[in-house]
C-alpha cells in the first residue's frame, strides 16, 4: 500500500497509508487546520500559530508508537491511532477558549466529537473503509476500553504531544519530556494502564513540564488578558454562536476565521477585534491564589458569577464594569479522576505486580492550582488593585481565598 510521508518538526516523518489519508482528507478533519492550538498566544510568543491539525497528527504518531510497544494487533493498532487522530475533532473555534459556550449548554468538545463521528457520513465511511468499526473508536474515546488511558489519561498521547509541540512553537523550554521513555515504561496489566517504577523519574519530568507550561505559557498574564478580552467580545454576539444547537454540517463550517470575521463585521464586537489587532490589551491589576478548587470552578463554569464580581469591583473603583475582567486560570490535577490515577508496576521473577510509589515532586506539582486575576485598563490599575485586594481579602470565608 502506498504511504505518504508528512514531515513534522517534532516527530520527524509521520507515515499515512491510503486509509489514513482518507480520514485526514475529510472536511471535519481538515477544519482543524483552521483552529489554533493556543488561541491568541501568538501575541506573547509570536510563533505559537500551530493548529489542532498539527497536534492531532502528532497524537496519531504517538498512538502508533504505543501500539507497537504494547504489541497490539493490526486492528486495534488502527483503532487506537484513529481515536488519537480525531480526539480533537469536536473542538469549537479557538479551542478551549470558546468551549465555555458548549459547557454552559451541557456539552464539551469530547461529546461534540462523538456526535460528529455518529452523524458525519464522510468521516464514518472513511474510517469504515479501513475495516474499522466506528463504534470501536467511540468506545476508546468514551473510556470504555483498557486502551482509553492512552488517549485520555495521565500519560496520554495528547499530553505528550502538546507539551513538546507547544514548547517548540513558543520557544519556551518548559515542555521538554522524554515521551519515548514514557511509552517504553508503559504496560497494560489486567485491563489497567501502568507505568514501571523505573519510569518514576520521567513521570516526574512530565508533571513538572506540565505545571511549568501551564504557568508560563497557557496562563501567561498577557495571553490570558487577550483571551479574556476576546471572550468578552464573543459574549456580545453569542446568540450567533450557539454551537450546541448547530447541526454537524453547520458546526464543522465554523473555525477561527469565521468567528474572527463575524466579530470584526459586527458593530457590537468590532472594537474588541481592533484592540486585539493592535495588541491593546487589558493590564493585570491584581493576582492571588484561591486554595479552594470549588470556588474557582464555580467562577469558570458560571459566567454570571464572574460578571457579578466584575461589576462589584468596578462599582467599588468607580469605573464602568466594561473596564474590569476577572480571570480564574485553573491547573487540573495530573490524575484527572480515580480511574486515571498514575499506577505503577514492578517486574520480578514472580511476574508483574502493582506497587505503591511515593513522590513528593509528583504530588506537589500534580495538585489543583487556582489563580485569580483582575485586569483593567492601564489608567485604572492602581485603583483596581486596591479595590480587588480589599475585595478578595474580605471574600466570604467559605471560599477559602488565600494570598
Amino acid at each position: 500500500m502506498k504511504v505518504k510521508l508528512v514531515k513534522d518538526p517534532i516527530w520527524g516523518y509521520i507515515e499515512l497509508d491510503e486509509y489514513d489519508r482518507r480520514v485526514v482528507d475529510t472536511a471535519s478533519f481538515q477544519r482543524l487546520r483552521r483552529i489554533m492550538q493556543l488561541p491568541l498566544v501568538y501575541l506573547v510568543y509570536p510563533c505559537a500559530r500551530h493548529t489542532r491539525f498539527d497536534h492531532s497528527l502528532g497524537c496519531f504518531y504517538l498512538a502508533g508508537e504505543y501500539a507497537k510497544h504494547l504489541e497490539f494487533d493490526e486492528y486495534w493498532s488502527r483503532v487506537l491511532k484513529y481515536a488519537a487522530l480525531i480526539h480533537d475533532i469536536g473542538h469549537t473555534p479557538y479551542s478551549h477558549l470558546l468551549e465555555a459556550l458548549l459547557i454552559e449548554k451541557g456539552m464539551n468538545h469530547e461529546m461534540m466529537g462523538v456526535k460528529i463521528l455518529n452523524e458525519d457520513a464522510e468521516l464514518a465511511s472513511a474510517i469504515e473503509a479501513s475495516g474499522i468499526r466506528v463504534k470501536d473508536v467511540i468506545n476508546v474515546l468514551e473510556k470504555r476500553r483498557p486502551e482509553s488511558a492512552i488517549i485520555s489519561g495521565p500519560t496520554d498521547v495528547d499530553k505528550l504531544d502538546f507539551l513538546i509541540r507547544d514548547s517548540y512553537f513558543t520557544g519556551a523550554t518548559y515542555g521538554i519530556v522524554d515521551a519515548k521513555r514514557i511509552i517504553m515504561m508503559t504496560k497494560i496489566v489486567d485491563g489497567k494502564t501502568m507505568i514501571s517504577v523505573r519510569g518514576l523519574g520521567v513521570l516526574e519530568e512530565l508533571a513538572l513540564a506540565r505545571f511549568q507550561s501551564f504557568m508560563n505559557i497557557y496562563f501567561h498574564h498577557a495571553a490570558r488578558a487577550a483571551q479574556s478580552l476576546f471572550l468578552k467580545g464573543v459574549r456580545l454576539i453569542e446568540h450567533l454562536l450557539d454551537f450546541s444547537s448547530m447541526s454537524v454540517e453547520e458546526y464543522i463550517s465554523q473555525d477561527d476565521y469565521t468567528v474572527w470575521c463575524m466579530m470584526k463585521t459586527n458593530e457590537k464586537s468590532r472594537e474588541i477585534i481592533k484592540r486585539i489587532e493592535r495588541r491593546i490589551l487589558p493590564k493585570r491589576a491584581f493576582e492571588g491564589r484561591i486554595s479552594s478548587e470549588k470556588v474557582s470552578l464555580a467562577i469558570l463554569s458560571k459566567p454570571h458569577i464572574k460578571k457579578s464580581i466584575e461589576e462589584e469591583i468596578a462599582s467599588m473603583a468607580g469605573i464602568s464594569a466594561e473596564h474590569v475582567w476577572v480571570d480564574t486560570p485553573y491547573v487540573p490535577p495530573l490524575p484527572l479522576s480515580d480511574s486515571q490515577e498514575v499506577t505503577f508496576y514492578e517486574e520480578s521473577a514472580e511476574g508483574i505486580r502493582e506497587v505503591s510509589v511515593e513522590s513528593f515532586l509528583l504530588k506537589s506539582v500534580s495538585e489543583v492550582y487556582n489563580i485569580i486575576r483582575v485586569y483593567t485598563e492601564n489608567e485604572y490599575r492602581e485603583m483596581v488593585y486596591k479595590v480587588a485586594k480589599e475585595y478578595f481579602e474580605t471574600f466570604p470565608k467559605a471560599t477559602k481565598v488565600s494570598f
